[in-house]
């Protein structure tokens, strides 16, 4: 069945070769032809041809002398306009990624004019959209400084959007109030949603590495507000990207990029606590390769990159590793173990292949396939021992099928079949028990496995048409169908964890953990999605666009799912007596304080959502009536999902069963006493067979949870000035529905301190939890942008994004999955400083042509920082409060200005010799944070915590880490 579905996603595109405009991956000319009067010329012929590929477009101009040439991709085109009788001229333009240009032409009898279009070198660039849209150019790819070859790194460029800089972090972006897994990427309009875990796109969960090949990637553009109804699953930004293709002449490119452990400082706050720097290699290195294989008809494209890091994660004893309370045959023991620096080797290798081929004038084949396979070792350091590593691995592969045509004189369509397969898995090397001795070491085996996957075959239908009616109108139709199977598998303390500490001289733990059963959640879902978009062009100087859409998922919440029958017995049964009342009552049994109808199925309550009914609004008017002063703005509803994850609970702790064992009078209420036996999974798994071991914990997943929704608007200007574009917009969202666990088990007036110990508790189980979508976030920001071109003539360009905004969450966090158990209930939610509230941010980046075929590049990056939460325990531990957002890193100075957390300048030189045959080559050198600054981040408990009258914290405000030291890098670069 499954290599049917295959089978059928991929050629059934080749096989209808239904003639299209792809929201993501194209963009369009349109404009009038007139003549000297002023007067349409019907029956014009524009053509456009691809100057790489030679792959021709063409238009014929309606009686109002207006054309569309849409389905161009990106890039250079010869446009010729000619018309019986008058002299046929022609005009090198270029046009970006997902814009729609306007070139207005006026014949005369000997020559061509081209008016009414703004124009930067041979760009032609597109200021009267309603979205507020960043497009990344090629060069910006090739020039600007760049640590490790992640494209997503320059999403940056986008106000409004973060890309965490911490080379250890997950390498995904966010924008707003809200976190990754709102966000989506899509490339060759193809989308790579992660829906199972944190990310939003191409698993990059806990990843430091590139999720695509930037040597394939022609360019991309960031939307980061007010996008269309042809982007689905999203209540955030988008970036949409598109690839290289080959042309009429072979060309490529080889690059090797070097680092290594003198080239990188060591960061202020490892020097403070001794360390010294741990030995460091990476190169990067990889190569492209296009050309024809037919002139004008086939052309081919391969790119390959590899990332090859030799890093050394430090391990070394704990504080407490002198104390005369250490027994001498543990110390012995744990001896044995290897500290200093332990090698943590990573490497990375994408592939990307593509086909194109065009069968006839407007029709267009692209056949493609991308592979990704990330693996390192990784999980230990500080005082965790090599034997606890684990093996992480990444890998993704996309086969990609598109067809596109002209149908008729003024429509085109473009259908598309994918299979795609993203998966993240990281394993154990071995099955020894973990031993946490606190202070000392940890040792042992890594005490987890998982494995996620994703598979997706996918249809989409995409139909646009240009036609007349009071006004001119892009209208857009569009049908997509995914075909989900998702697999989760997580094996869980299966050979155990002990934890021994100081207090009991780490003689025998104070708890230990087991996880036993079947750890796979597998199953599928569909997904369906359909839109309807009219970019309905009123009059010369106002634009209206117009958009709706529904998208549908069959089992977004494992539908199927059946609460235990033994579980739905002990629920009913659980009454406590307290000995104080308690709301007004002594006696509460569950079933008074749970809704058993919305919080338990049989198979058959839990119904898909019908509700994701989007519709979206966006306008322009050119208030000048030249295109040099635009006022745009917008509204819109977006839904995303629900990520597999942040559910996957529900089902996984009745099917592998995780127990906590405590051993301590004080840790617990009622400890079991400690006997050596109970040191191996076997011992503890008597404790659980003779009935000892509390029950495993218990989630609930509201029948009736709605997926995340965005409302979002926008109003803003675009000026014009000589060569710059300056912009200044407004952007709104209020963003609803987000999840969060939180106590099932409370009655109301529990207090705050009594809520670890305040439960009705259920026979046989332990905690219940139960989802609560109460949380909701808002953001309002200020984006002032400031954009100049690279030109040939004026030989530099620059950009500037500076966001002001304001980011509040309604409860707890914005990032992981989230447990509200700093609350007692959601009515006692409330509003504060969201994890992501940075007041200030400005990007800047520059590139300037030097003589002899020099060119210096520069990025600068300043933060005033995220908030951290505030543990206050001044007014005494009973009347203990959590802050959220209250805390605020030291601010630091840049030019004079004292507002910030982080700050980055970022310079690369490159030198590129003259063509020799065809053959450049080019030497950079990179520096990254330049002037050193130290970065503080890394929130912990430490950071924010408040002690009590008489104590203190000497690190209260002070971050766990630093990161994005100085560090330099080397580079050569051959192209022909």
């Amino acid at each position: 069945m499954k290599r049917a579905t295959l089978a059928l996603t991929l050629v059934l595109p080749l096989v209808l070769a239904g003639p299209a405009l792809a929201q993501v991956t194209t963009a369009s000319l349109a404009g009038k032809v007139s003549d000297e009067q002023g007067l349409p010329l019907p029956g014009a012929t524009v053509e456009a041809k691809n100057l790489a590929s030679g792959f021709t477009f063409r238009a014929v101009t309606k009686e109002n002398g207006t054309f569309l040439l849409a389905n161009l991709p990106p890039g250079k085109y010869e446009v010729t306009v000619s018309l019986s009788g008058m002299k046929p001229e022609s005009q090198t333009l270029e046009v970006l990624l997902g814009q729609t240009a306007t070139a207005n032409f006026r014949l005369t009898v000997d020559q061509l004019f081209v008016e009414e279009v703004t124009v930067v070198g041979s760009k032609i660039i597109d200021i009267k959209s309603p979205e507020i849209a960043t497009n990344i150019s090629p060069d910006q790819l090739v020039y600007l400084p760049q640590r490790e070859r992640n494209f997503i790194n320059f999403a940056a460029l986008a106000p409004g959007v973060y890309v965490d800089p911490r080379e250890d972090s997950s390498r995904y972006f966010r924008a707003g109030a809200s976190s990754a897994k709102q966000v989506n990427a899509f490339i060759d309009g193809v989308s790579y949603k992660n829906d199972m875990m944190e990310g939003g796109a191409f698993m990059q969960d806990a990843s430091k590495g590139n999720p695509f090949p930037q040597n394939a990637v022609q360019e991309f553009q960031v939307l980061t507000q007010n996008y269309k109804a042809e982007y689905e699953k999203s209540a955030s930004a988008v970036i949409t990207a598109i690839t290289k293709s080959g042309g009429n002449t072979f060309s490529g490119d080889a690059f090797f990029y070097y680092q290594d452990k003198d080239m990188v400082t060591l960061d202020k706050l490892s020097k403070e606590r001794g360390l010294s720097k741990p030995d460091y290699k990476r190169q990067l290195g990889g190569l492209s390769l296009g050309g024809p294989i037919t002139k004008d008809k086939l052309h081919f494209f391969f790119a390959y990159e590899r990332n090859d890091q030799d890093r050394f994660n430090q391990v070394f004893h704990g504080p407490l590793w002198d104390s005369p309370n250490v027994p001498p045959e543990l110390k012995n023991r744990l001896s044995q173990y290897a500290t200093g620096n332990v090698k943590a080797p990573y490497e990375s290798n994408l592939y990307f292949g593509k086909l194109s081929w065009q069968p006839n004038l407007g029709s267009t084949v692209d056949v493609s396939y991308y592979s990704r396979d990330e693996d390192e070792r990784r999980g230990f350091g500080g005082q965790r021992v090599e034997e606890g590593a684990e093996r992480f691995r990444i890998t993704s592969d996309s086969l990609v099928t598109k067809w596109s045509a002209v149908v008729g004189s003024q429509s085109f369509n473009e259908l598309t079949g994918t299979w795609q397969e993203l998966r993240w898995f990281p394993s154990a090397f071995g099955s020894t028990p973990r031993q946490n001795y606190i202070g000392l070491l940890d040792v042992g085996s890594k005490d987890a496995s998982q494995d996620f996957k994703q598979t997706r075959y996918t249809l989409r239908e995409d139909f646009t048409t240009y036609f007349s009616y009071r006004g001119e109108h892009t209208a857009k139709a569009g049908v997509s169908a995914n075909f989900m199977d998702y697999t989760i598998i997580k094996t869980l303390f299966p050979n155990g964890y002990y934890e021994y500490r100081e207090a009991e001289h780490w003689q025998y733990p104070v708890l230990a953990r087991l996880g036993f059963g079947d750890p796979k959640l597998a199953f599928s879902n569909n997904q369906y999605g359909v839109y309807l978009q009219d970019d309905w062009r009123m009059s010369p100087t106002f634009t209206l666009s117009l958009g709706l859409r529904w998208d549908y998922e069959t089992n977004m919440l494992n539908n199927k799912w059946k609460t235990p029958s033994g579980l739905l017995s002990a629920m009913q049964n659980a009454c406590r007596t307290y000995s104080q009342p308690v709301g007004g009552k002594t006696t509460w049994c569950l079933n008074e304080i749970l809704d058993f109808n919305r919080f338990t199925t049989d198979g058959t309550k839990r119904d898909s959502y019908k509700g994701m009914i989007q519709p979206r609004l966006g306008f322009s008017w050119d208030a000048s009536g030249h295109g040099t002063t635009v006022v745009f703005g917008g509204w819109g509803k977006y839904y995303d999902r629900v990520a597999l994850n942040d559910i996957f609970d529900e089902k996984y702790r009745h099917s592998y069963k995780i127990y906590t064992f405590c051993f301590v009078e004080g840790a617990c209420s009622n400890p079991i006493p400690w006997r050596p036996e109970y040191a191996t999974p076997e011992g503890l798994a008597g404790i659980i067979s003779s009935g000892q071991a509390p029950g495993p914990e218990v989630f609930l997943v509201a029948n009736d949870m709605k997926p995340p929704r965005s409302d979002q608007w926008t109003l803003g200007l675009r000026q014009q000035l000589g060569s710059w574009l300056v912009g200044a917009s407004y952007a709104g969202i209020r963003t609803y529905n987000l999840m969060a666990w939180i106590f099932a088990d409370l009655p109301p007036g529990t207090t705050f301190n009594d809520r670890w110990s305040g439960q009705i508790p259920i026979p046989g189980y332990a905690r219940a939890f139960k989802t609560t979508t109460a949380r909701k976030s808002k953001y309002d920001a200020l984006y002032l942008t400031l954009d100049k071109p690279y030109t040939a003539d004026s030989r530099w360009g620059a950009n500037v994004a500076y966001t002001y905004g304001k980011a509040k969450a309604f409860g707890p966090g914005t990032d992981g999955v989230i447990f509200a158990l700093d609350y007692v209930a959601p009515q006692d939610f409330d509003w504060h400083p969201a994890d992501f509230d940075e007041r200030h941010r400005l990007v800047a980046s520059g590139t300037v042509g030097l003589p002899w075929g020099f060119r210096l590049s520069s990025i600068l990056t300043l933060g005033s920082g995220t908030p951290f939460t505030i543990y206050d325990a001044s007014a005494g531990w009973n009347n203990f409060k959590v802050r959220f957002g209250d805390g605020r890193f030291e601010k630091r100075s840049f030019l004079g200005i004292k507002e910030w957390v982080y700050r980055s300048l970022d310079l690369r030189l490159d030198w590129e010799s003259p063509s020799v045959g065809g053959v450049r080559f080019g030497v950079s050198g990179e520096a990254f944070n330049v002037f050193n600054y130290v970065n503080e981040g890394c929130p912990g408990w430490g950071t924010g915590f408040i002690p009590p009258a008489g104590e203190s914290n000497p690190s209260f405000g002070k971050g766990e880490c630093q990161f994005n030291p100085r560090r330099y890098q080397v580079g050569v670069r051959v192209s022909f």
